[in-house]
């Protein structure tokens, strides 16, 4: 595996940019339940990596092999089997003020009301699509439910293509089995009734890479053939990959030719959520050697179909009260929410009311939830690990990967009130940016400048770095996604 650029899920593996895929949102080929699904392959050519979204450092460290930050410990862990504790211990144990779980999460959010009025995601389906085969990801989930007191989840492994087990010992393949477990846990905590739907892909047609081109296709696949309400995507690239690669400035082609498969879901009714990124307004360059000098964003979350969660710090007691106010993930060691301006797309409709903040172009992010490093939450992934200064097992994971899986399970629970999928979510957040009545918190403090690029500061009402604002009462905004379908 070739090193990451911006260290895919916080470690590295070598993905690839492919052709445009089938505009109809057709597969390659995939495996569900024992059985070959034919379609029209699309030819993978191009050589790329991935954004990390799932783990940050708290402080600077030197990138190895080009995988960029990775996470280090304050403190060293301690020498026993780590257990969850509650965020009043994490400052001793291990340097953070975070450590944070469900029950305070749930709390913070008031998702925990809905789940005592029976909203639980119940009979909607969400999709998490990753590259790699984790064959730990059901006794991971498993474990991370009974702990917390969650009910068995309803959980289907599919794979698109061929896909190779991760190897624990590949720091790139581990990072995609952990993410995996990562992000359908976050899922499950929010959402413990819907059904989730891991779409696994894994090496390309050409010879041996994970396919950006891959992950978008199976999207395609998975929607065309089941009953989806929303896919949630913790992978990224950068817009700027795409005219580098081409060796045309500013020439996007490239990444409007991967957009048919997100084209097609979206006329399907399906939501579609990606996290934005942990590098503030940088992202790395095609070589993964160093940042672009200006501001940029990942893509799918800049994609005007998708809606782009960012980060927050978040301050909870033990039992989930709010300590202190919200806000950005600012600067942590080179370490950020990604949010800014896309070059490749137009301002959407939807954020007409928004102009003076995003001008012509299409601004990046649309909501914002808890991503920080100094705000992690526990996961459970036995046999993958690729955070440094933590064992397999019980870790403390940080980064907007772990904020997008969140929102999926909060548009469960709006598409099991409507009883049907809610579809694109954008016309409701942007009603009323950081408007209490739809259950948000407007965000006015920080900014996401980070790794020498000059990023973007809150402000009152819509701003880059959070959006419409944070989730304060997902009742409300349950209740608005729901009325809206």
């Amino acid at each position: 595996m070739a090193g990451l650029a911006a260290a895919l899920l916080a470690a590295g593996a070598a993905v690839a940019i492919g052709t445009a895929a089938p505009t109809n949102g057709a597969a390659a080929h995939g495996t569900l339940v024992d059985q070959t699904l034919p379609g029209g392959a699309s030819r993978t050519v191009l050589s790329h990596e991935l954004v990390s979204t799932l783990d940050v450092a708290p402080e600077p460290v030197s990138p190895r092999n080009g995988t960029g930050a990775r996470t280090t410990e304050t403190t060293a862990p301690p020498d026993g089997p780590v257990v969850p504790v509650p965020p009043s211990q994490c400052p001793q144990l291990y340097g953070t003020t975070g450590c944070y779980a469900p029950p305070q999460i749930n709390h913070a959010y008031k998702i925990d009301a809905l789940h005592r009025r029976g909203l639980t995601g119940a009979g909607r389906t969400v999709i998490v699509p990753i590259c790699f085969h984790n064959p730990s990801l059901a006794s991971d989930l498993a474990i991370y439910s009974r702990h917390w007191g969650l009910p068995p989840a309803d959980l289907e492994v599919l794979q698109y293509g061929k896909v190779p087990t991760a190897d624990p010992q590949d720091p790139g393949q581990a990072a995609c089995a952990a993410e995996a477990s990562v992000d359908v846990q976050s899922v499950h905590a929010i959402a413990p009734g819907a059904k989730i739907i891991v779409v696994e892909t894994g090496v390309d047609q050409t010879g041996g890479t994970v396919g950006l081109d891959e992950l978008i296709s199976a999207i395609g696949w998975v929607t065309r053939h089941r009953k989806v309400d929303v896919v949630t995507a913790s992978w990224g690239a950068s817009e700027e990959n795409f005219p580098e690669q081409a060796q045309r400035p500013g020439d996007y082609r490239l990444l409007t030719g991967l957009r048919g498969p997100l084209k097609a879901a979206h006329r399907r009714g399906v939501t579609l959520i990606a996290s934005s990124g942990n590098w503030g307004p940088a992202q790395p360059t095609l070589a993964g050697d160093a940042f672009y000098d200006h501001p940029t964003v990942a893509w799918p979350a800049s994609d005007p179909l998708v809606t782009a969660v960012g980060g927050t710090r978040i301050h909870l007691d033990d039992t989930g009260r709010r300590t202190a106010p919200d806000q950005v993930w600012d600067d942590e060691g080179g370490v950020a929410t990604g949010a800014g301006l896309s070059a490749a797309f137009a301002r959407p409709g939807y954020q007409a009311r928004v102009t003076g903040v995003v001008g012509d172009a299409r601004g990046s992010v649309d909501i914002a939830l808890n991503a920080s490093g100094k705000a992690r939450e526990w996961f459970y992934s036995g046999t993958y690990n690729p955070l440094a200064g933590q064992r397999p097992g019980w870790i403390r994971v940080a980064g907007t990967s772990i904020a997008a899986p969140k929102m999926a399970g909060i548009v469960a629970l709006a598409a099991q009130k409507a009883g049907r999928p809610v579809g694109d979510i954008h016309r409701v957040l942007y009603a009323a940016p950081g408007s209490a009545r739809l259950g948000l918190y407007d965000l006015t403090t920080g900014s996401n400048t980070a790794n020498g690029v000059e990023g973007f500061t809150a402000r009152r009402g819509y701003d880059l770095p959070s959006g419409a604002g944070t989730v304060i009462d997902a009742g409300r905004l349950v209740t608005a996604l729901a009325h809206a379908a």
